[in-house]
């Protein structure tokens, strides 16, 4: 498959010839995945794309249909190349797929070419790339216009042409460059490299007086427009076209004696013939530690040979060690900037201090370069001019630290190419424009440990290091706090590293404990709190708004639905208050639209929530969000299970779920705080029996995504609560649940007397509609265990609790019930089931028990000897949750059949993908019983394959993983261990594979 995206986009299958995906909607999804192939796109970035910023109800249902259409046109039937991932679409690409890629490559060789001056390559290279360019990427997707991959090609495009623009300069070949020039300069008039190029290729091909007024008109442009001179490199070309000389190969920058003052004002004077050499930056931390990847990451951009200023920032949370990272650097970089080295503390976030002006700071810096502050000019564009001029001719480092915004920074940044900016911020200052950005984050736990003992001056034994450890947890591993602890470690002698862990694990004063004189976590936060509140921007009081909900909450993770149900907001309003608090480090984004604080943020959020004045509204916030979660999760249980016996919906404005696959999406999402919530027990916000409806809707979305262990723990925990509260019919309930979670473990004898308890209790209840449900699943339990007569005898005493009228849904289930037990003697008559089942299913809307029906009438094929229609039962079953609703243990039993009706039909193959599939999604899910299942499947298709060795390999690993359970190929299994046991004695080893067994 080829796809091509450099211009109008386009596909073509492996022979090369194009084929038309159709339809406007289906290219842009095909677009839109394109942009990041081989990851994950967020369901809301395709729906964004889709359909705008307000997209209709139907948009998740006409997303399935557009998934369906483009696979179709993609011949894609199996899902392998665009596949339904928990929180989006993922569309495959493999190497040499995309001229995007091949794009990227060369444009990559060709600057590399460049920087080394190896002309030729970077002609030959920049020319393959452009060769790819058959104009404005995504050409014909509107919906893409102004994208920033967009943009990001088109710079890419830019730079080629530069690169093949130099080289042919360098190569001595300008003849015809001009007219090219010509046309891009107007479309980019304030690029200066393009000028440069125009510049020098008129002047070389005898039309030097065009070339002259080139630089005139330009430098007129620049200066009363920007408010800036023409750079050096441009300043070169000039001066070799007023020469008339021959192109130099290196560009030596211009040393004036006295900077130069901006257009317009009066030269300053400098005291002294010579100004003083800066050397500003205060001592670097002591006992650094760790950063080795991002010491070299900002310290190669800073050195590396550049056209202009290199500028490198350093973002993080309070207390994340940005400036300390930063003066480390900058002390290893003296060597390099032999003209000095500035140091500004621009006060972004200090308690108390007002950020300081850009004309403040351009005042503090050109004093530090030794001009006269009776020169300095008042004027910012001014002063900012007379700074670059001042530091034109000089290789200087600028440490900026703590920057508030990149209004601040911007007038502050050298122009020349011996200058360098390291910059720290909580914000990232994206727009900057700068060669390297490093986002901090708390050191991981062997450098927290490293850290404490190095500050602390202590050497820790053996035996302290797990309560090291434990006050590196404490600390987050954030550096402020951790050099808080170890000076006070270092001071105190008597206090071992065993009673200060226990006062940090209160965590009521945990922040009290990280604060010794000029240090304090909490100063550090509360600056940044107050840099929220006391801001004019809503979207900052939104942001603190929603800090002190953090803690209120106290759930693992947050996004915009939630706290747009807690602030009683909307959900955009909602969305840019967590950005906000993104921005300012103060939340740390996981994926998509997800949002955890870090664990001293959440210590500091839970005190601003505690705050007397904030008390009552939070408490009404968290009640909001519980209950927008009971009710949420109850729609979810009625999506995945519709039909009676499920609990009603609650009261209120949440709307449903257009379908399954919406539902389990939600689900994902919403996990990490619906278990923690129904973890919390009776103890927690909910009380038991609220606990216990959680767990009940719980249930549906769990097992159909394979969180067996879960699954297990929770209904464990209801039967606790129900018996404990005396609840007779949660406890019925919960114990059928936990025997589904045996189940799907192969743990049958196990369920399988958790129903008889569950059979038994609803009996005492009179509860005929949950009996006839446990009695059914007993059934196929019962056939599992190949126990006929106790199978169609338990079966006959559920279909004799069958009421007179039964939803669509019950009834399938009901017939599938009869298909299984009547795989034992009648595979024939259990397929009839099956296919009635399926009718069921479909008639009553549930994707989930039509996959379970085709999976059972594709078992029954097989039994039958008829693996070809085997095989279309499985692929039914598959297509029939291919929009993202799913029961994973049907899909299990589904892609295992398949496998096996592939082998039967002699594709060993195929089977062989299936099976290895298959092996990577159950170790994904933490599914050993599935695994192993897949094992024990793959070794017979390994032996077809004539590989006896990998076979027993994988037949041993499927022992292993099957050995506690009730899996039906155990015997077979055993023999086959001590086939495996001869054969390694049997094998004789290879050369140098000595003591190696297979």
């Amino acid at each position: 498959m080829k796809f091509a995206v450099l211009g109008a986009l386009t596909t073509a299958d492996d022979d090369g010839v194009a084929f038309v995906v159709r339809g406007a909607k289906p290219r842009a999804l095909l677009a839109v995945l394109l942009l990041e192939p081989n990851r994950t796109v967020p369901a809301d970035t395709v729906t964004a794309a889709l359909w705008g910023e307000d997209p209709p109800p139907t948009a998740t249902a006409s997303l399935h249909n557009h998934v369906a259409r483009l696979r179709r046109d993609l011949r894609d039937a199996g899902g392998t190349r665009l596949r339904t991932m928990p929180h989006g679409l993922e569309l495959r690409v493999d190497i040499d797929e995309l001229d995007r890629d091949a794009f990227e490559g060369r444009v990559r060789r060709a600057v590399q070419a460049r920087n080394r001056e190896d002309w030729e390559t970077a002609e030959h290279a920049a020319g393959d790339a452009l060769a790819l360019w058959r104009g404005t990427p995504f050409a014909d997707v509107p919906a893409l216009a102004g994208h920033p991959v967009v943009s990001f090609l088109q710079e890419q495009r830019l730079q080629a042409l530069e690169c093949r623009f130099e080289a042919l300069l360098r190569l001595g070949c300008p003849e015809g460059l001009a007219a090219d020039l010509g046309l891009l300069v107007e479309e980019h008039p304030f690029r200066e490299a393009l000028h440069r190029q125009l510049i020098l290729a008129l002047g070389r091909t005898g039309r030097r007086a065009e070339a002259l007024a080139r630089f005139r008109s330009l430098r007129r442009t620049l200066v009363e427009e920007l408010g800036v001179e023409p750079g050096p490199a441009l300043q070169d070309a000039h001066q070799e076209v007023l020469r008339s000389a021959p192109h130099r190969q290196h560009r030596e920058p211009p040393a004036p004696d006295v900077p130069s003052a901006a257009p317009g004002s009066e030269p300053p004077a400098v005291p002294g013939r010579t100004p003083p050499r800066p050397e500003q930056l205060p001592a670097p931390p002591d006992g650094f530690v760790g950063r080795a990847g991002h010491i070299a990451e900002i310290r190669a951009a800073l050195e590396s040979d550049r056209a202009g200023t290199a500028c490198a920032v350093i973002s993080g949370m309070p207390g994340v060690g940005k400036t300390g990272l930063a003066l480390h650097i900058a002390e290893q970089l003296r060597p390099a900037f032999p003209d000095g080295r500035l140091y500004l503390n621009l006060h972004g976030a200090t308690p108390g201090i007002a950020p300081l002006t850009p004309a403040d700071a351009l005042a503090a810096l050109l004093h530090g370069l030794g001009v006269d502050s009776r020169r300095i000019p008042g004027d910012e564009a001014a002063g900012s001019a007379l700074l670059r001029s001042a530091l034109a001719a000089t290789r200087t480092l600028l440490v900026l630290d703590d920057a508030a915004s990149v209004s601040q920074v911007r007038p502050l940044l050298p122009a020349g190419a011996g200058c360098a900016v390291l910059l720290t911020s909580r914000q990232p200052l994206a727009t900057l424009g700068a060669a390297t950005h490093v986002r901090l984050e708390p050191l991981p736990p062997r450098d927290g440990a490293l850290l404490l003992a190095r500050a602390a001056g202590r050497t820790w034994a053996a035996a302290d290091a797990r309560a090291v450890a434990r006050l590196a947890d404490l600390c987050g591993h954030l550096p402020l706090a951790l050099r808080i602890c170890a000076a006070r470690l270092r001071s105190r002698t008597a206090l071992s590293v065993e009673k200060l862990v226990e006062r940090l694990a209160r965590v009521e004063d945990r922040l009290d404990h990280l604060e010794l004189e000029d240090l304090s976590v909490r100063r550090s936060l509360t600056a940044a709190h107050e840099a929220l509140t006391g801001s004019g921007d809503p979207r900052d009081r939104d942001a603190a708004t929603a800090l002190a909900l953090v803690g209120a909450l106290d759930l693992p993770e947050y996004g915009a639905p939630l706290m747009a149900v807690s602030t009683g907001s909307s959900e955009r309003r909602a969305e840019q208050a967590l950005d906000r608090l993104a921005e300012v480090a103060l939340l740390h984004e996981t994926h998509w639209g997800r949002y955890v604080p870090h664990d001293l943020v959440r210590d500091f959020a839970r005190e601003l929530a505690d705050r007397p004045d904030a008390r009552a509204g939070n408490t009404e916030a968290v009640e909001r969000a519980l209950r927008w979660y009971r009710q949420r999760l109850a729609r979810c249980a009625a999506a995945l299970r519709p039909g009676p016996g499920r609990p009603p919906e609650q009261p209120g404005e949440v709307p449903a779920f257009a379908d399954a696959a919406a539902a389990l999406a939600w689900g994902d999402t919403e996990a990490a705080n619906l278990l923690f919530l129904a973890d919390s027990g009776a103890h927690g916000r909910l009380g038991p029996g609220r606990t216990l409806e959680l767990i009940n809707s719980l249930f549906p979305y769990l097992h159909d995504r394979g969180r067996a262990r879960d699954l297990e723990r929770l209904t464990r925990h209801a039967i606790a609560l129900a018996r404990s509260g005396g609840d007779a019919a949660a406890e019925a309930r919960a114990l059928g649940q936990l025997a589904t979670a045996h189940y799907s473990a192969g743990r049958v004898r196990q369920a399988l007397l958790l129903l008889d308890e569950a059979v038994e209790l609803s009996g005492h209840l009179s509860d005929d509609a949950a009996r006839m449900r446990h009695l059914g699943n007993r059934a196929a339990l019962l056939r599992e265990l190949g126990r006929g007569a106790e199978a169609r005898a338990t079966l006959a005493r559920c279909l004799a609790l069958r009421p007179d009228t039964l939803a669509p849904g019950e009834e399938a289930t009901l017939v599938g019930h009869q298909g299984n037990v009547a795989e034992l003697g009648d595979p024939r008559s259990a397929l009839s089931y099956h296919l009635r089942s399926r009718d069921l299913a479909r008639q009553g809307g549930s994707a989930v028990l039509e996959q379970v029906a085709l999976c059972n009438a594709g078992r029954a094929h097989l039994a039958l000897g008829e693996p070809a229609q085997a095989l279309r039962s499985f692929d039914e079953a598959l297509r029939a949750t291919a929009s993202g609703a799913g029961h994973w243990n049907a899909e299990r039993e589904t892609r295992l059949g398949r496998s096996q009706a592939l082998r039967a039909l002699g594709r060993p193959g195929p089977a062989r993908e299936a099976c290895e599939a298959l092996i990577r999604e159950a170790a994904a899910r933490g599914d050993s019983y599935g695994r192993g299942l897949a094992e024990y499947e793959m070794g017979h298709v390994l032996r077809e394959l004539g590989d006896e060795r990998a076979a027993l390999t994988r037949w041993r690993g499927a022992l292993t993983a099957l050995e506690g359970t009730d899996a039906p190929m155990l015997t077979d299994l055993r023999t086959l261990s001590g086939a495996i046991t001869s054969y390694n004695a049997q094998v004789i080893p290879e050369a140098g594979s000595e003591g190696r067994t297979c």
